[in-house]
């Protein structure tokens, strides 16, 4: 069973053969530094196990200590007690950092010796070009254990102190849970609650782990502090005394209610120890097979809401929120065995927000509703059914979500319908086309809903990246076809046709032809615009248009379950947002084409004879010229002479549609346009100038400022496990922006591939596409 030791060696010794055989000779030594001296107090441990790893330092040979020239001379194989050639000998440097080592003059006279092996060796270092700290390696998922660990300071002093006896725990034993101030503090003073709760979990395990005299002290511990026999009493006993929770035993329940994962075996402990028969004072919060109870009471009381009225379930629910909201600060809902109280919390705020359905004058107003309050109520809808547990819950909940949300959809939708009829069937954009300008960039996220953007928004802040959220018209219909040259800087070059047969697609003034991908790229450069593939960052002193996101072609394939996916996109969209704003962007627009309804078990289906209609989509229908028909018709943005039937309310021309758009809605037409401010960058912006190629070496120069600068090449841009150097690991560039790279396996000479510029952080700054080899 591999330790942390282990794991330690394992990976300096890594380090040294981190080369190209062939192209590279072995480096001459591992340097280790750390400036911190943050890994000094393991040097006991590690030197039994690393016979090639010698400590800076006092001159103690005997202890393979010594000043810099000794270490030399330990490299150079002429004192005794050097390593066996082709050992790479490690070299830690307490007190000493990466910055020191390459500050050659100004270095300390008693490190001089030590300076030209950075250049002939290899220095340990993080994927971010800084030392390796204890923290670091045990989080880090490249070059490190990937360990879960808190990084609150109690944590981080109590990992300090015990870190030599963290360095024998089995690695099996670290993974898979949270590691924070309690676990490692009860490595060096183990307390016993903490004993006490690890042996009711894992009881054999427990007793593995432990010598038979730590055994026998455990148990006096049990009998002082508990009144608890371990051998006599049994695990059972011990559950029954946890969820009484008298004297001592309230400190142990709290422990376990804190963090109930790191103990799953108690669980069933406490099933075994429940009573037969629960009495007036036997609790949901101690007994798990009473919370099972009540959630099944829950399920019972939502299926009774899906086919009941909109005032009855929001009253009901109301009431249920009430009576089972307080069982979210139990422990059971940290292990997700309350799936059905956890969605009742937006629930519960969902139907709060439909009580009521408000109006406006005009669609203007309309529109300023929604963008500041209105699409709360989607929000509340969204996370309901991202909070769906089990498939067996999925119809209660998604069932009650429907019966108070889509009278909400049906009344707002009717209403905008009426106001924009009454406003001669159409809407019109608020602000003109964006003008071209230097450091702007316009990001058309598709299908970027009002309530999706307001989460961009405050990811975005927590992050400290400013922006202004506003608010814009889609199109009628609100198809990508019509509403994503519309919302484009371009939007002048296009117009509609006398037909309806175009299936929504706007046609190019300048030759008549309609509208496709490839031209609408073709125009935008005739504009001064660039085009960037969604992983290039283009030239900032000019302007261009990106493309990000998959929320619409998610919402088509996967309906309601496009709620579980919004985070994932969302994570998505601001890692392309901080490229670009990291690539010297000032300024970046976020636009997007249209909303989306989405209900759970579908729209409700409308009637139009297929006769009446040249093309007819789930939310919306061009109407053929001489068609007669009562049924509720828009002016198409494009081409008023062109009319669009849209179902009344929150209706679908198609039976089972979920995921759709096309329609009149606030959620389909008011969409969201979001200021993003950037800051420009001191010194020159750093960029790719030149890659050159010697089989697999490569020769990169970069220009600008390239201070703490890193290279990489990857089959994916962000992401670096998909690196293709040696080591799998980004090289940092000269002073002067050179840096030569080799590749892992020259059998990749010839694919496609990225080269990425990265900040010490790991952000991508720049990239480029390139065939390596070539």
């Amino acid at each position: 069973m591999s330790t942390l030791a282990e794991q330690l060696c394992a990976a300096l010794r890594t380090a040294a053969q981190a080369y190209a055989a062939g192209d590279q000779v072995s480096p001459c030594a591992v340097l280790w530094p750390d400036p911190e001296r943050q890994w000094e107090c393991v040097m006991p441990e590690l030197q039994p196990l690393l016979p090639e790893l010698f400590l800076f330092g006092a001159y103690v040979p005997a202890r393979r200590t010594g000043p810099a020239l000794w270490l030399r001379c330990i490299e150079a194989r002429v004192v005794e007690g050097a390593p066996a050639a082709g050992t790479v000998p490690i070299f830690y440097l307490p007190d000493i950092g990466r910055e020191t080592l390459r500050a050659a003059e100004d270095c300390p006279p008693a490190l001089a010796a030590l300076v030209g092996l950075q250049y002939r060796g290899v220095i340990w270092l993080h994927v971010n070009g800084k030392e390796w700290t204890p923290y670091a390696f045990l989080v880090s998922k490249h070059g490190g254990l990937g360990l879960d660990i808190a990084k609150d300071q109690s944590t981080l002093d109590a990992l300090t102190g015990a870190l030599p006896s963290l360095l024998h725990e089995p690695i099996s034993q670290l993974q898979g849970r949270r590691l924070d101030a309690e676990f490692f503090n009860g490595l060096l003073a183990p307390d016993a609650t903490g004993l006490l709760l690890r042996w009711m979990s894992d009881p054999e395990v427990f007793k593995q782990r432990h010598s038979e005299g730590e055994w026998k002290a455990f148990r006096q511990q049990c009998k002082t502090d508990f009144s608890f026999d371990t051998d006599k009493d049994g695990l059972l006993k011990a559950a029954q005394l946890l969820a009484e929770r008298e004297n001592h035993w309230e400190e142990v329940w709290l422990r376990f209610a804190e963090a109930p994962a790191n103990y799953p075996g108690i669980v069933e402990w406490l099933k075994r120890a429940a009573p037969k028969n629960p009495g007036m004072f036997d609790s949901a919060e101690v007994w798990p097979q009473i919370n099972e109870s009540e959630e099944r009471k829950l399920q019972q009381a939502l299926e009774s809401l899906v086919d009941r009225p909109q005032d009855v379930a929001i009253r009901r629910i109301t009431e249920l929120e009430t009576q089972h909201g307080g069982r979210r600060n139990y422990p059971w809902q940290k292990l997700g065995l309350s799936p059905l109280v956890t969605a009742l919390e937006p629930l519960a705020q969902l139907a709060s927000l439909c009580r009521t359905a408000p109006g406006a004058p005009s669609p203007q107003a309309y529109g300023d509703f929604y963008a500041n309050d209105g699409w709360r109520v989607d929000s509340a809808a969204l996370a309901t059914m991202a909070a769906c547990g089990s498939p067996e819950q999925h119809g209660v909940v998604l069932g009650t979500v429907r019966a108070v949300y889509l009278p909400w959809l049906e009344t707002t939708a009717r209403h905008l319908q009426q106001l924009i009829r009454e406003n001669g069937g159409s809407v019109s954009k608020r602000a003109k086309p964006i003008e071209a300008a230097a450091g702007r960039l316009v990001l058309f996220a598709d299908g970027l809903r009002m309530d999706v953007a307001r989460q961009l928004v405050q990811k975005l802040a927590a992050l400290g990246i400013e922006s202004a959220p506003d608010w814009e018209w889609s199109t009628i219909p609100s198809v990508t076809a019509t509403a994503k040259p519309a919302a484009s800087p371009i939007a002048d070059a296009f117009r509609g046709g006398e037909e309806a047969g175009d299936e929504f697609r706007a046609r190019l003034i300048s030759t008549g032809q309609l509208l496709t991908q490839d031209r609408f790229v073709a125009v935008l450069k005739e504009h001064g615009w660039q085009f960037l593939p969604p992983d290039e960052t283009g030239d900032p002193s000019g302007s261009a248009w990106t493309e990000s996101g998959a929320l619409d072609k998610r919402g088509h394939t996967e309906g309601w379950k496009l709620a579980r996916s919004v985070e994932a996109e969302l994570r998505d969209l601001v890692s392309r947002i901080t490229t670009l704003l990291n690539s010297g962007w000032t300024e970046v627009t976020i636009v997007t084409d249209h909303g989306w309804l989405l209900v759970p078990n579908g729209l409700p289906k409308v009637e139009l004879k297929a006769f009446l209609t040249e093309t007819r989509w789930s939310r919306c229908a061009a109407l053929k010229a001489d068609a007669q028909t009562d049924t509720m018709a828009f002016k198409w943005h494009w081409s008023p002479t062109v009319m669009m039937a849209s179902p009344p309310g929150a209706g679908s021309y198609l039976a089972g549609t979920e995921y759709s758009h096309g329609g009149v809605s606030l959620q389909e037409l008011v969409t969201p346009v979001i200021y993003v401010k950037g800051t420009k960058l001191a010194g020159g912006l750093a960029r790719v100038a030149e890659v050159k190629w010697t089989g697999a070496k490569c020769r990169v120069s970069v220009s600008g400022n390239c201070a703490d600068l890193r290279v990489d090449i990857r089959l994916s841009q962000s992401d670096p496990n998909t690196s293709l150097l040696t080591d799998r690991q980004s090289r940092e560039i000269t002073p002067e922006g050179r840096v030569t790279v080799f590749l892992e396996n020259d059998a990749d000479i010839g694919i496609d591939a990225k080269i990425v510029l990265l900040e010490v952080s790991g952000r991508v700054i720049d990239s480029s596409s390139i065939t390596l080899g070539k």
